[in-house]
Parts: structure tokens; sequence; C-alpha cells
């Protein structure tokens, strides 16, 4: 693959300092600007899902010149990261505001959180933030072979890039018809089928997907990680995690790796946690719209749940550790006895592939889409979503045999970014017919 643009809502990077607070601190930056001239303090890599999934393959070296766009309010216009450029789009305080209620409108009503009424208003800037993403996209036309478009914040973009390249849409998170109003589930059929193909990361979705008969061409493909990015860190490195958030050497660690956020359901770990004798470790901070548009959504779910935690008097076993950065989030898996996945319903839960590379027995919803790959006993167990007695049962019995964790080493291969580029060699392949021909 000679050329590929990227597209998602979330950029690879995200800057602690605006592009006018970088301009005062280094004085002129010409665009792309260069991430090497900046300090490690100015920005960090994402921590999110799908940025890292696009990292692993650009590392991987499975795309050739590649260029991404992304939503960055009050970033650069545009920055060289390693051989990439990343191109972000900028959106007022308004707009912002309304886009995101009308994306969240999708996720909450996609993960059973509420019913969304369409706002005008809303749609418009949704509308608008993806012809802005477009619009950056087809400046670079001439040398793309393939658009790949990734998640709900992007669904028109099929549609506007139109023929000037094929254009895969990776949806990540649950397309499950019966769960979505008649008008979103409308909405969402004809936006995939403005694209040349569709990517869906679970059987579950898929089959979603035939039931309502949409004309459009799909693979299903699961999320992956690059194992290789995933270390093993020291005794010392443990002991600091330990000392950090108050774990004593023979506590049990029971650990969620996930944004703080209502749909990963964390209530339900902490309710489970009244008759188990381990500690709750939940890492993680908020998304990064929330957090962009400064009424962090994830700060509120955190009150709400140190206060169910107080409510059920078990704010002693329950560690929130707000963002992590890498080395001690892989000593908190290596410290670990157990991975849960507790959201009631999910996309998939990369999560869970992560624990398995470092042998942890994982706990799973039924309402999670990796529960797919759970052999009950083998490498987890898998709990009826929102049944928080059966998740202690389950959670008792993955602590007792740490052995469950060993086959998950082989179930992480289905999750490797290896595995997935074969997969998305063929996706790509199948959206470039019909250019071939012309």
């Amino acid at each position: 693959m000679s050329s590929v643009s990227i597209n998602t809502q979330t950029p690879p990077i995200r800057f602690t300092l605006t592009y006018k607070d970088l301009l005062e601190k280094y004085g002129y930056l010409e665009p792309p600007i260069d991430l090497s001239l900046l300090s490690n303090e100015d920005y960090h890599i994402s921590v999110g899902g799908v940025a890292k999934m696009m990292l692993s393959l650009i590392d991987a070296r499975f795309f050739g010149k590649t260029r991404w766009v992304s939503l960055g309010p009050g970033y650069p216009p545009s920055v060289k990261m390693g051989d990439s450029e990343v191109h972000f789009v900028d959106l007022d305080p308004k707009s912002l505001a309304n886009y995101t209620r009308f994306k969240e409108g999708i996720y909450n009503e996609s993960h059973g959180l509420g019913k969304y009424e369409i706002v005008g208003q809303e749609y418009i800037a949704y509308a608008n933030y993806n012809w802005l993403s477009a619009q950056k996209l087809l400046e670079f036309y001439k040398d793309t072979d393939i658009y790949f478009i990734n998640d709900f914040q992007q669904l028109l973009v099929g549609g506007i890039i139109g023929p000037s390249a094929p254009a895969v849409l990776w949806y990540h998170i649950p397309f499950v018809p019966e769960n979505l109003s008649k008008k979103l589930r409308e909405f969402l059929i004809k936006s995939f089928e403005g694209f040349d193909l569709v990517i869906f990361s679970t059987k579950r979705d898929l089959e979603g997907l035939v039931r309502v008969g949409a004309k459009v061409k799909v693979k299903q493909i699961y999320p992956f990680v690059d194992p290789s990015a995933y270390k093993t860190v020291g005794r010392e490195k443990i002991q600091y995690v330990e000392d950090k958030y108050g774990i004593k050497s023979d506590d049990k660690v029971i650990l969620v790796v996930a944004r703080m956020d209502p749909m990963k359901s964390q209530d339900l770990a902490i309710m489970a946690m009244k008759n188990i004798d381990a500690k709750l470790v939940l890492a993680g901070d908020g998304s990064f719209t929330s957090k962009t548009l400064g009424h962090d959504k994830g700060s509120i779910w955190v009150n709400k749940l140190r206060e169910i935690s107080r409510n059920l008097k078990v704010e002693d076993k329950v560690i929130f550790t707000g963002y992590v950065p890498d080395e001690e989030l892989f000593a908190l898996y290596q410290r670990a006895d157990v991975v849960l996945l507790p959201s009631r319903i999910e996309g998939f839960g990369l999560a869970v592939c992560e624990g398995w590379l470092y042998g942890k027995p994982a706990v799973v919803s039924s309402g999670a889409g990796v529960s797919e790959l759970i052999i009950e006993g083998g490498n987890g167990y898998v709990f009826k979503s929102g049944n928080v007695e059966e998740l202690a049962e389950k959670l008792k019995l993955a602590l007792k045999d740490a052995k469950v964790g060993s086959l998950g080493k082989e179930t992480a291969k289905r999750c490797s970014v290896s595995n997935a580029i074969n997969e998305l060699k063929e996706a790509f392949e199948i959206a470039s017919e019909e250019y071939k021909k012309v």
C-alpha cells in the first residue's frame, strides 16, 4: 500500500499547549511542525484504542506514505510524526459542543445509555466537522490509494469524499439494530452505504448489519494490539506502583483499564467488591472531547463511583489511578491477578487482550465484543451483562486459578497487529476492486 490517508476523531498525539502557546514558547514554527523540535512536556502519545491501532500499523510499515486527519481544537495545523504527517481540524467552542452532543447521542444510544432525539444544530455541527475532515483528506487525493476512516464520529466522510479513492470505514462501537431508534438506525445504514467497505469488530455487529439488509460490502476483523509494545518491567517498577497506589505485597489485584465513562460500567465492578478480598484498581481518565470541552464527564463519573464505594463501605478496596503512563500500566498488568471488563455493552475491549499478553485471566461481560474469544475456564470467564452476583462469582473463580490466564497468551495472537495486517490487506483489496476496473 503506497499511500493511505487515515481519519480518526482522536488524534495520535495530545498537546498540553495550544498552537498559540507553542508559538510564544518557540517562536515561528513551520507546519508541519517536526515533533522532535518540541519538548516531551508539550504533548503525549494518545492512549485511546483506535489511535493505538493505527499507530501500530504505521510502526509495522503496513502503510507507505501516511497522512492522518484528526480533531484538534487549538492545535497546530499539522505536525510531522516520524515519517507521517498529522493534520488537525479546528472547531470553535460552540461548534465543538454541538458536535460532541450529536456524536455522544449516537454513542449513548448504541450503548443503551439513553435515546437520542436528533437536534438540528447538533447535526449541523457534526456534518460540518465531517465536511472539514473530508475537505482536508481530499487535499491528498492525487496520491492516496485508500482512505481509512475510523468510527462513528466520521460517518459522513465516505459520502463526501465520494469516488476520489476507495474508502474503508472501521466501525468500532456496537451495531445492534434492535437497540436503536428507527431514525438513528436508518442514519447509520445510509452512512455505511457511503463507503466501499465497512469493517465490524465482532460477529455480533456483522450479524446486525445482515439483519437490516444494508447494501454494503462488509468484513469482520477483531481489533488488535502490537505485542512488542507491551514491555516486561522490573520488580522495582512494580514496587513503585504498589507504593504509589497503596497496594500491599499480599493483596490480590483486580484491574480495570478503561476511560472514566458510564459505558465502561465501573460501578458494577465496585458493587461486586462487597464480598471479595482484593483490591480493585480502576486505571484511566476521561475521553478526549469531554476534556477538550472543559466539562469533563470523566470527573463527574469518578465522583459518582466514589460515592458508590463509600455507600457500600468498600472505599478501602477501590483505587482510582487517573491517567497512567505506559511503564506504570505495564507494571499494573504484571501485578494484577485478574483483568476485568465490566461494560454492560462494548464494541470490543482491547484491555482484555493486553491482559492476555501478560498471562492474566480475564473476566468479561457478555455484552462486550471480546466475549466472543473467551473460552470459559480456559482463558477467562464470562458473566451475564449487568449481573453483579455472577460477576462476583466469576471473579472469585479467576482469583483462585492463575493458570486460566496462560491460555490467553495464545488467544491474544488473534488480536495481534500481524494477524490484522493480513485481514486488512484483504479488506482493502475488496474495497479497491471497482476502482481497478476504471
